[in-house]
């Protein structure tokens, strides 16, 4: 008989995170037509209502109440924000909003609870809404079983924190200059917003669908509920029980594709183990990859709705693994499926594979190390011998190209690379670059003020050779003409020369001269030729 999913439990040994606590006391804001959203506010069984007219474009706020006490406030709605417990809207002026919590007095109570919006075009239209928000339109069967949830969500509630964020490995921006985006590109919730040289994450927007964590190519965003290394080590544990008879793992949620798989469990073959996550999506190539390493053959995803966030993060971790392994030989093996279709599975789960030895190495939640102890065990036994697979642009490995010519070892691109990829040469003037760090985010390609850079998407096989420091450019040190010390490059002060030659600053030799002095004794040459120092205005 096939196997019972195993679900991610305390009993389990799953690492705990913290909890997030939302408080509801039950005051309701329903946004809609004045007759429906009355009518509609009348039905609800919460301590109190407050219904908000739409009134767009006008700059006018009325407020009144009507005989049972519900506070009406015609406005012009400008942006809704906020979650169970703490909603607001900024209404009236756009250029100086308002604040309806405020108007209907209850702000200081943290915001309205609970939302209701029946009007035609929903004000959140995010993929997946903040708890505590419903909209239904006009739709009579909708509002009945809003109404009916709404009232459900009073009281104290809590869930868990499902991630954990490491802002010295994100990729996301550094100096101004914003490079990857992927936590933002998937993010269904709208909890994930640029921040300094970072991101900021909202823990009571997040509802753990896990894309971020997946889709980050440093690892920065993690998934903590389970955590990485919780899952490859309830797998393991569960592939011992089976003494090597699965060849594929099912991966699918706890609910929806439960549900699908309950339909097709009888007609599973035995080589496949189901096993439920908390979601899909949090789950990606350091686990697939940890998976095969521990004996597993094949991965099938029960994968969301291609329109979504997790979707689009799936595929795109799918593809580049895909192409790893086909280096290694191993096509196929990572398939995005339809958890309701028995047949596709078995397909996958009755090939004949090749085993190799079981890996020895302990999950760990690095991301990246992960990945590569995990590959190079693959690659060990594999019987393919290639140097390198190219990968998608966008994808999380690859090499620096850097144009000579053009580079003049300013070093930007050290200064803003998030991985320590790139490395200067400490004492020497060079340019190091480390492949096996690389995110390929694209940061150092934006800071170079002489498009000297460019990416190439790769995976390199040999572990060795990636964790070793390469030299991508090197020049001959220039050394001042005063004390002797290096301070500089020959290109580069060649190259100062040529761009100040017009300027009225260096039309005399001294101060050509002293591009060619370290700072220290740039400063003692101006001040022992002149004590006043240098006149910056033109006369």
């Amino acid at each position: 008989m096939p196997s019972t999913p195993i679900e991610f439990t305390p009993s389990n040994a799953v690492q705990t995170t913290s909890l997030i606590g939302y408080q509801s006391r039950g005051h309701c804001l329903v946004i809609g037509p004045l007759d429906l959203a009355l009518e509609v506010a009348d039905q609800i069984d919460t301590p109190a209502q407050t219904v908000l007219v739409p009134v767009p474009g006008s700059m006018d706020i009325n407020k009144q109440a009507t005989e049972d006490g519900v506070t009406v406030i015609e406005a012009n709605p400008i942006l809704l924000k906020g979650y169970l417990g703490a909603f607001d809207c900024a209404i009236g002026d756009p250029d100086s909003p308002g604040s309806l919590a405020m108007l209907a007095g209850v702000s200081l109570l943290g915001g309205f609870d609970l939302v209701l919006d029946l009007g035609e075009h929903p004000m959140l239209q995010q993929e997946v809404l903040p708890f505590g928000y419903k909209a239904t339109g006009a739709d009579e069967k909708q509002i009945e079983a809003a109404i009916a949830e709404l009232a459900e969500l009073q009281g104290e509630f809590e869930k868990p924190k499902y991630f954990e964020y490491n802002a010295s490995i994100c990729a996301h921006s550094r100096s101004s200059i914003t490079a990857c985006t992927n936590c933002l590109d998937v993010c269904g919730t709208g909890a994930i917003s640029s921040q300094g040289d970072g991101i900021s994450i909202e823990p009571y927007l997040c509802q753990g669908c896990g894309s971020c964590a997946t889709h980050c190519p440093s690892g920065a965003v993690r998934y903590a509920y389970p955590s990485p290394v919780d899952a490859l080590t309830q797998l393991t544990s569960l592939l011992k029980d089976k003494q090597n008879q699965v060849t594929t793992v099912l991966l699918h949620d706890g609910e929806s594709g439960a549900a699908r798989l309950e339909s097709v469990r009888a007609s599973l073959s035995e080589k496949v183990l189901p096993l439920a996550v908390e979601e899909v999506a949090s789950v990606g190539m350091d686990f697939w990859f940890g998976a095969m390493a521990y004996g597993v053959s094949a991965i099938a995803v029960d994968a969301p709705s291609s329109e979504s966030g997790a979707a689009r993060a799936l595929q795109a971790q799918s593809t580049t693994a895909n192409a790893i392994l086909q280096g290694l030989g191993l096509e196929n093996r990572i398939v995005l499926i339809d958890a309701g279709s028995a047949e596709e599975i078995n397909q996958l789960a009755g090939r004949d594979y090749a085993s190799i030895p079981i890996a020895t190495f302990k999950a760990f939640n690095d991301k990246r190390q992960m990945i590569r102890n995990s590959v190079d065990h693959l690659a060990a036994h594999s019987v393919c011998d290639l140097d390198s697979v190219q990968l998608g642009r966008h994808s999380p490995f690859g090499q620096v190209l850097v144009d000579t010519n053009a580079c003049t070892l300013c070093l930007a691109c050290v200064t803003v690379c998030p991985a320590s990829a790139l490395q200067d040469g400490a004492t020497l003037p060079q340019l190091n670059f480390i492949e096996s760090q690389c995110l390929q985010c694209g940061m150092c390609e934006k800071a170079c003020p002489e498009s000297a850079i460019t990416l190439s998407s790769r995976y390199l096989y040999n572990s060795e050779d990636a964790r070793k420091p390469r030299v991508l450019n090197e020049e001959t040190p220039f050394n001042c003409i005063v004390c002797n010390t290096p301070f500089a490059t020959q290109q580069m002060i060649g190259r100062m020369q040529a761009k100040l030659a017009g300027h009225w600053m260096f039309e005399d030799d001294k101060a050509t001269r002293r591009l060619k002095m370290c700072e220290d004794c740039r400063v003692k040459d101006i001040f022992e030729q002149d004590a006043t120092g240098i006149d910056v205005h033109k006369t």
